[in-house]
């Protein structure tokens, strides 16, 4: 795997500079900048280019949520993953739909976080189970409240192929595309194929929009 450059974006420079040592220590990972606040970090990232974004959703002036929302659309291919003190299920959502593809507590193991820088960069998406469950249910309180659960729509409807209904129950369940192509015994390759024409057909961007998308209409329930 190619070395990892990662920015970190965060207002306390004790969090900063303990992070960067600890992913210093990783091999694949290199600190190639940190931020105080949303302005230096929109700064950096167009200075740096990096492949990653520790980003915390606290900060003066320019938040989180404001900062993600500006780095979607100024740099789509830079990979956002959220590090912050908030396990409500509002601000995991908000930074689903500001394109984050990772939303970890700070209180976890420094291990986690490593583990999710990779698979970030990775095109996977990294979100605790128990913070997706709170989404979900968020997502159908949403729905029946203004009358918009799609109890009716069905995979014919939706135009999926058997296959692509499988793996859609597998991102439900978890599963990494490299879990995915070993479970189906087909390649990598074709997993990622299946997964472009699903969230096309499903008008969502991502893998884990396709999961909350899949139990909010109860097409599958999670494990």
């Amino acid at each position: 795997m190619s070395v990892i450059d990662v920015l970190i974006v965060d207002d306390h420079p004790l969090l900063r500079q303990g992070l960067s040592r600890l992913l210093e220590l990783e091999g694949k990972i290199k600190v190639v900048g940190q931020a105080c606040n949303g302005l230096e970090a929109l700064r950096l990232a167009e200075e740096l280019a990096p492949d990653v974004i520790l980003l915390d959703i606290n900060m003066p002036g320019m938040n989180g949520i404001e900062v993600a929302k500006i780095l979607r659309e100024r740099h789509p291919n830079i990979r956002l993953l959220v590090l912050t003190i908030h396990d409500d299920e509002s601000y995991v959502n908000e930074m689903i739909r500001m394109g984050a593809r990772g939303y970890l507590l700070k209180d976890s193991e420094p291990s986690q976080v490593v583990e999710a820088i990779e698979k970030i960069h990775c095109g996977e998406t990294v979100f605790p189970a128990h913070l997706m469950e709170r989404v979900m249910e968020h997502y159908h309180h949403i729905e029946v409240q203004y009358g918009r659960l799609q109890s009716a729509a069905t995979m014919d409807e939706l135009a999926l192929t058997t296959r692509e209904i499988e793996i859609l129950g597998l991102i439900v369940d978890g599963m990494s595309n490299k879990e995915i192509a070993a479970t189906l015994y087909i390649s990598e390759k074709t997993v990622k194929n299946h997964i472009t024409s699903l969230l096309r057909k499903l008008e969502v961007d991502d893998r884990t929009q396709a999961a909350v998308f899949a139990v909010s209409r109860g097409m599958f329930t999670p494990d």
